[in-house]
C-alpha cells in the first residue's frame, strides 16, 4: 500500500480511538455539564431570536419558556450519556408542541447506547415487534409479536410518558409514528423497562424479563435484523408529473430551499411541460413524501399546471390583512446573508430569487441598525375559500376538477401549498390528515457547545387562514397503502368516479389498472 494511503489510514484510525477514548472518559457529571450548556444556550436563543417570546398575542409561550426551562434544569441529575444529555434539552424543546423548533443529533459521536434489543413499529392498531438487534445476549420477544404491557403500563401510556416528552409531544406528524421505536432506547436511564408481556403471532402469551446493553452507535444504526418485508416499500419522491387519458398527475413531493444548479434546470423543464399541456380533465396534486421548505416552488408549480387563481378584487382591501412579521435578531441576520448568497450562486446573482434574497437582507440590516424589533412581510388579505367562491374564483387555463393527496408528513411549505390547492372553488382533498403547523416558522441553525444544533423559527404569521397547529383532514380518506402508487391512483379516481355518479353527473372518470 502506497505511504500516503498508509498515512491516511493511521490518521483515521487515530481520530477513532481518541474519539472512543473521549467518550469512554466522560463521566455522569461532564453530560450534566454537558447537559447544561446546551439547555442554557437554547433557553437564550429562545428569548433572543424566538419570535414567541416577544409575541403579545401568545402569553402561553413565555410561560413555557421559563417553566420548560426550569423543569428540564430538574431532570439534569438524571444525565449520564449522549442521550439522556440530549433528552433533557429536547424535554424543553419538545414543550413548544412546535415541528419548526427542533434540537438536532448531529454532534453524535460512537458513543454507548443503551438499547433493549428490539424495536416496535405501530401495525393496524398494534405494537409489533419488528426488528431485532443482532447478535443480542439474551431472550427477545419474538418477531412480528404484539406488545401488551409494561411494567402494568399498556404501551399508550408508556410511550406517552416516557417517550414522547423527550421527542415529540405532538399527537399528529411523523414523528408520531416514529414514537414507537423509541421504545428500543430508554430517554433517561430510569426508564428502563423491566418485564413486558407479548403476544405472539400463533396467539401464544409471553411474559419475559427487559434487559439493556450499551452498544456502539454504529452498530444501533445498521445492526438490525428485520421481520421479511411485505407490499410496496417507501421511496423518495421526486418533483414530476405523468399525464395519461387526459388526468394530469402531478407530483409535488420536493420543496428543496436550496437545490443544486442540475435540480433547478430539471424543475424549470417541469414547469414548463406542465404549461404546455392540453386537453386536461382532472388534475391531481399529490403531495406525498413532501415534509415542506420553500413556498415559492410550490407556488411555481401551481401556476404552471393552472395559470393561477383568479377572482373579483373589487373592495378587497376592506378584507383583513395577512402579513408576517420576522423577528430581528443575530441569528435571522446571519440566516439572510447566507441565503442572499446561496440563491445568487445557485440561481444566478441576477435571478429574481436572488435580488428578493438581496433585498430582504438589506431591510433586515437597516432594521438592526435602528434596533427595531420586526421586519413585516406583506401576505396579502384574508380570503376564505367561502370569499374565494363568492368573488368568483376560478383557474385561468383549467376549468376541470383538482384533487389534492396528502400524507402525514405534509408541514410548513407543504401545507402552503395544501391551502393554495384547497382555495380552488370545489377542490377536493385525498388521502390521510396532514401535519399541522404554528404560527412560527421559516428556521435558522445555531450551533450549541454541544456541537448540536437548535433549528429557531424566525417570524411568525398574523391572520393566516389555517389556524395554529390545524392539521388538514380529507373528505376522501384512502385505505391504499400510500406507498402503493398504483393502488393509490386506483383508488382515488374510482372514489371520485362515485362521487360524480352520487352527484347525478356523468361517471367520466374510471379508474385505470
Amino acid at each position: 500500500m502506497p505511504l500516503p494511503a498508509l498515512r491516511a489510514r493511521a490518521a483515521l484510525l487515530l481520530s477513532l480511538l481518541a474519539s472512543a477514548a473521549g467518550a469512554a472518559d466522560k463521566t455522569a457529571a461532564d453530560w450534566q455539564a454537558a447537559a447544561r450548556a446546551d439547555l442554557d444556550a437554547v433557553h437564550q436563543l429562545i428569548l433572543t431570536a424566538h419570535p414567541g417570546s416577544i409575541d403579545e398575542l401568545n402569553p402561553g409561550f413565555k410561560v413555557w419558556a421559563e417553566q420548560g426551562y426550569r423543569e428540564a434544569g430538574q431532570l439534569l441529575p438524571r444525565v449520564n450519556s449522549y442521550d439522556s444529555m440530549m433528552a433533557a434539552v429536547r424535554y424543553y424543546v419538545t414543550g413548544f408542541r412546535d415541528g419548526h423548533l427542533l434540537y438536532s443529533d448531529n454532534a453524535r459521536r460512537d458513543y454507548t447506547m443503551l438499547v433493549n434489543g428490539w424495536r416496535l413499529r405501530r401495525q393496524a392498531g398494534s405494537y409489533v415487534v419488528d426488528a431485532h438487534l443482532k447478535d443480542w445476549p439474551a431472550p427477545l420477544p419474538p418477531l412480528g409479536a404484539a406488545l401488551l404491557q409494561c411494567d402494568g403500563r399498556k404501551p399508550d401510556a408508556i410511550l406517552a410518558e416516557d417517550v414522547a416528552p423527550y421527542l415529540d409531544r405532538r399527537a399528529t406528524g411523523p414523528m408520531a409514528e416514529h414514537l414507537p421505536s423509541a421504545l428500543t432506547l430508554p430517554a433517561l436511564p430510569d426508564l428502563q423497562l423491566k418485564r413486558c408481556q407479548f403476544r405472539t403471532v400463533e396467539g401464544a402469551l409471553m411474559d419475559m424479563p427487559i434487559t439493556y446493553q450499551g452498544v456502539p452507535a454504529q452498530r444501533y444504526f445498521r445492526g438490525w435484523e428485520r421481520a421479511p418485508q411485505t407490499g410496496p416499500q417507501p421511496q423518495r419522491r421526486s418533483n414530476k408529473f405523468t399525464f395519461e387519458d387526459g388526468v394530469l398527475w402531478v407530483s409535488a413531493a420536493s420543496f428543496n430551499t436550496l437545490p443544486s444548479k442540475p435540480q433547478i434546470a430539471e424543475f424549470d423543464a417541469m414547469l414548463a411541460g406542465l404549461a404546455r399541456l392540453e386537453g386536461v380533465r382532472l388534475m391531481v396534486f399529490d403531495v406525498r413524501g413532501n415534509g415542506g421548505g420553500s413556498s415559492a416552488i410550490g407556488d411555481r408549480i401551481f401556476t404552471a399546471a393552472t395559470g393561477g387563481l383568479d377572482y373579483d378584487k373589487q373592495d378587497i382591501d376592506k378584507l383583513p390583512r395577512t402579513y408576517a412579521q420576522w423577528r430581528v435578531s443575530d441569528l435571522l441576520l446571519e440566516t439572510t446573508s447566507k441565503f442572499a448568497l446561496s440563491f445568487a450562486e445557485r440561481y444566478g446573482p441576477d435571478s429574481a430569487q436572488a435580488r428578493q434574497s438581496s433585498a430582504f437582507l438589506k431591510q433586515v440590516q437597516e432594521a438592526k441598525a435602528k434596533g427595531a424589533t420586526w421586519v413585516e412581510q406583506p401576505g396579502g388579505h384574508l380570503l376564505t375559500r367561502a370569499e374565494i367562491a363568492r368573488r368568483g374564483g376560478k383557474l385561468r387555463r383549467y376549468s376541470g376538477p383538482v384533487v389534492l393527496l396528502t400524507d402525514s408528513a405534509c408541514a410548513s411549505a407543504c401545507l402552503d401549498f395544501a391551502d393554495l390547492v384547497l382555495s380552488v372553488p370545489g377542490a377536493i382533498h385525498a388521502g390521510r390528515t396532514t401535519s399541522a403547523d404554528t404560527l412560527y416558522i421559516d428556521t435558522g441553525r445555531a450551533t450549541l457547545p454541544s456541537g448540536n444544533v437548535l433549528v429557531v423559527p424566525q417570524k411568525v404569521w398574523r391572520n393566516r387562514l389555517r389556524g395554529s397547529d390545524e392539521a388538514l383532514a380529507p373528505g376522501i380518506v384512502l385505505k391504499a397503502d400510500l406507498d402503493d402508487d398504483a393502488a393509490v391512483r386506483a383508488e382515488t379516481l374510482a372514489a371520485l368516479a362515485a362521487m360524480a355518479a352520487s352527484a347525478n353527473a356523468k361517471p367520466r372518470l374510471q379508474a385505470t389498472p
